[in-house]
């Protein structure tokens, strides 16, 4: 009977050395996660940046000087001559660079008011002009011209480009001036902002 609890006492012992160990490496009570985060990069540069409006081609009317009630692109072929039904971008006067942003872009441009003159236009932000106001639209190389154009508001204007990858993008301006005569001859001018954002 000794000799029965004796073996039995040396095996429950074999068994709980043999279990003790696994029991204790699989009570883990703590876990490490790694976090990663990779900033959205936006820069862009852009070129000209000036625009004289009726001012790209020698050869037309009233060359340098804008006309009552007349619309005017910011077309090296033409002062007044509007872009093909699928934009070229030689049709173009700017163009924006992607300056090695990180993500795909939207681009979107708002034109401000004039200033500087007492009869200085407003824009209209509907993209066609009135007695006092001016109209302005945006475009860009491969858009639909003219179903494909962005009205160019003051503020909160729709994007012009959306999804942009490429190193670059040719775009240009279409301003419809205001339909009643200026009281004087001063020069007026505007700020037009192009901004990029993370699409």
């Amino acid at each position: 009977m000794k000799k029965l609890i004796t073996s039995m006492v040396v095996s429950l012992s074999l068994i709980a050395g043999i279990l003790g160990p696994v029991g204790i490496a699989s009570a883990l009570t703590s876990q490490n996660v790694t976090v990663t985060g990779t900033p959205s990069y936006v820069a862009i540069t852009n070129t000209p940046s000036t625009w004289t409006i009726n001012g790209l081609n020698a050869s037309s009317p009233s060359y340098g000087y804008m006309l009552v009630n007349t619309t005017y692109y910011s077309n090296p072929l033409g002062d007044t001559t509007s872009p093909s039904t699928t934009v070229l971008a030689g049709e173009c006067n700017f163009t924006v660079t992607n300056a090695s942003s990180s993500v795909p872009l939207d681009l979107t441009v708002n034109f401000g008011n004039f200033s500087g003159s007492a009869d200085a236009m407003n824009n209209s932000d509907s993209g066609s002009a009135t007695a006092t106001e001016f109209g302005a639209s945006s475009y860009c190389t491969d858009m639909a011209y003219p179903t494909g154009i962005k009205t160019a508001k003051v503020t909160g204007s729709d994007a012009m480009k959306t999804n942009w990858t490429t190193a670059s993008l040719k775009w240009g301006l279409i301003i419809e001036t205001r339909t009643d005569a200026w009281t004087t001859g001063d020069a007026q001018t505007a700020t037009v902002t192009l901004t990029a954002t993370a699409h």
